[in-house]
């Protein structure tokens, strides 16, 4: 969680994580001209306090802006090496019957293989299962797909972004993993019209939610910085 204070001269962001050891639960206060919000519009809403409030017609756009990420999750499997193309198999494939809908070759160039795969099952289908469950149903599924050699991974995880406090809030427990419409970037009116700017990707209009929408939002968002303290 974190504070951002507008005073006639200057924005006073507090940061309840310290940069060199985020345990420690300080307090840290930094003092700003401008900001740029790294991060998706629907977790700024529900991480940072603004004072003073934002306008409430671009905080109720922001916050009904769903996180790209916030519903999904992966399944990665690692094996001492890419045993499928041996048989001419690609790695990739599209599924219906298990709990992975969508799965890719993610090997290096050299040594050993990888699998992962995008679970096609909801939210809270998927934490009604332990760790171990999905695992077991996951290899069960590359096994059908691929041979038995798929059923003993040196290692294997899952990233699931719907429990990760840095991606997801409570309002995207039931997400329908589409693309949203890029919502406004900035306040038009009110005290931070000239000094905050959207720049994660769920802010961009092209490529929302991807990583060139990062890289699409974060461009416009510096090429919209006051003349003044553009980087040089």
């Amino acid at each position: 969680m974190g504070s951002s204070y507008k005073t006639e001269h200057y924005i006073e962001i507090e940061s309840e994580n310290n940069s060199t050891d985020i345990s420690t639960g300080q307090m840290t206060a930094y003092h700003a001209q401008h900001i740029l919000l790294a991060m998706p519009p629907r977790l700024v809403t529900h991480s940072i306090a603004f004072e003073p409030a934002l306008p409430i017609d671009l905080a109720k756009q922001w916050q009904q802006t769903p996180t790209w990420m916030a519903p999904h999750a992966k399944y990665v499997a690692v094996y001492e090496t890419p045993f499928w193309r041996e048989k001419g198999l690609s790695g990739s494939a599209r599924s219906g019957v298990g709990p992975l809908t969508e799965i890719h070759d993610a090997s290096a160039l050299y040594g050993e293989g990888a699998l992962f795969g995008f679970f096609g099952i909801p939210t809270h289908v998927r934490q009604s299962v332990s760790a171990t469950g999905l695992k077991a149903h996951c290899r069960a599924q590359l096994v059908r797909l691929f041979g038995e050699a798929a059923a003993a991974p040196t290692a294997e995880y899952i990233k699931d972004w719907a429990t990760d406090i840095f991606t997801a809030t409570p309002a995207d427990a039931n997400g329908d993993g589409q693309h949203a419409v890029a919502p406004a970037t900035m306040p038009e009116t009110g005290v931070w019209q000239d000094c905050l700017i959207g720049s994660a990707s769920e802010w961009s209009v092209a490529f929302p939610g991807y990583i060139a929408g990062a890289i699409d939002a974060a461009t416009v968002a510096v090429t919209r910085l006051p003349e003044t303290i553009k980087p040089r």
